[in-house]
Parts: C-alpha cells; structure tokens; sequence
C-alpha cells in the first residue's frame, strides 16, 4: 500500500541520513520512479525529509550535521574568545540597557556576564537560555526568523522590536574584517539587525577574534568609524591600529 510504502522509505532515509533516487528505484522495482517522486514530495510536505537533486536527506541528519558545525565553531579559537570575554566584560555597569549578538565569541562573552541588573536583548536564543541563570538580568530576545545554521533571530519582526528599544552598549560579532570593506559577515538580514542595532546603540563593540582579520564576507554592516571600541585577543597589526586611531577607536 501506499502509506506501507512511504513510511518504509522514511524509515530507510532517516536511516541512512542521505538516499539517492537510484537507490530507491532499486529497493521499489515494482513502482515507476516516477511514483516514488511522489513519495519524496509527500514526505517533505510533512517536514521529515528535505528533497535534493537527485535524492532525499532527513531533517534530523540535516539537524545534526548542524549541530556538529556549530559545536565546531564554538571549540575554534576558545582561549581567544575567552580572552575577547574577559576584556570585554570590563566595560559592562549595572543598570544598562545591553545589547549581545549571536555567535560562539558572545557565548563566551554571555558566561562570562556577572549576575547584576541589566536589561539584556539578544536575537541568539541559546544566549538568553545561558542567561536565564543569572536573576538580576532582564532578558529579551528580538523575535524574528531562526538561522538554523548561526542560531540567529532575524528579519521583519526582530526590526520592528528593536526599533522601539534603547541600548546604552551593543556587543556585535563579526565574521570578517578588512580596511577596505570594514566588519562583515554572511546573511543579508543578519547584517540589517546589526546596522540597526549599530545605529540605535549609544556605544558598540566589536567583539571579534585575530583570526578575522584580512578576510571579507558578503555584507558589511560597520566601518571602524561607526563603532567605539574593538575587542579583540591580540595586538593588531599596524595598520590596523593606526585606522583605528584615526577613527577614535578603543583597542582592548
């Protein structure tokens, strides 16, 4: 039958992680390839498969392969984005309307925060759960559309809500700087929220590891004159430091 069918092929590729077309057509000689087209399509409109050219992928493989990336993120550099916490940690005061952005470098940051009264917003939900520790800290996330992938909240609602906000210090990730293109990263609304957030904060901070340097992503979000301090876990090389000087920027 056919429900018989297609449960077995979701078993077979929750299985497997990956199946190619071909290797159903083997498996199901008695259906045309054709049918079990309509197989794949029905099993992704229920949201257990995602189709690909030429096969099919489980969710929940998609899910952890996910997972396996960000974890591999957040043990990259760890003891300079301890250092970057520390350091930037001595900026923060009681009673401040605080701004964290997502990513390993502000998870970091986020364990390190003191439990005092702040107003915290955040689009990174596993940094308001990592907060949620903390009593004295108010906690609010952006709302918006979830990045799987950087576990980011972000689009049309997430605008709307921190258009309404004050933030005294915003404390922003980014994945890439050079002189040229200044601080960059790799999603479109992404980057939106953080112009947003930059043009709202009274004081931001780069929160960015060494490692950063030299390299570009797609969407620039800040120059160094649009920020008031860089944090990062070395000294930086020259050239940086005198754009930085020129742009009355502090260097932690």
């Amino acid at each position: 039958m056919t429900a018989d069918r297609r449960e077995a092929i979701n078993q077979y590729i929750q299985s497997r992680g990956e199946v190619r077309l071909k290797e159903l057509e083997q498996r199901y000689t008695d259906v045309s390839s054709m049918t079990l087209r309509r197989d794949l399509e029905f099993l992704e409109r229920q949201g257990r498969i995602v189709r690909i050219r030429g096969g099919a992928k489980s969710l929940a493989h998609l899910s952890m392969l996910k997972e396996a990336a960000y974890t591999q993120r957040q043990v990259a550099n760890t003891d300079a984005k301890l250092v970057i916490a520390d350091k930037a940690i001595r900026l923060l005061s009681p009673g401040r309307s605080v701004y964290i952005d997502s990513g390993t470098t502000c998870m970091c940051f986020a364990q390190r925060l003191p439990d005092q009264n702040l107003f915290v917003l955040t689009p990174a939900p596993n940094i308001a759960l990592e907060l949620v520790k903390n009593a004295n800290v108010k906690i609010n996330l952006t709302g918006g559309q979830l990045n799987r992938e950087t576990l980011t909240l972000s689009g049309f609602n997430a605008i709307e809500y921190v258009k309404a906000l004050n933030i005294d210090l915003a404390f922003v990730a980014a994945s890439a700087f050079s002189l040229p293109n200044g601080f960059t990263c790799g999603d479109y609304f992404e980057a939106e929220l953080k112009r947003l957030i930059i043009r709202k904060a009274r004081q931001v901070v780069i929160l960015m590891d060494a490692s950063k340097l030299n390299s570009n992503m797609p969407y620039t979000f800040a120059r160094l004159q649009n920020i008031y301090a860089l944090v990062s876990d070395i000294l930086l090389p020259d050239e940086y430091q005198k754009a930085a000087r020129q742009a009355h920027v502090l260097l932690l």
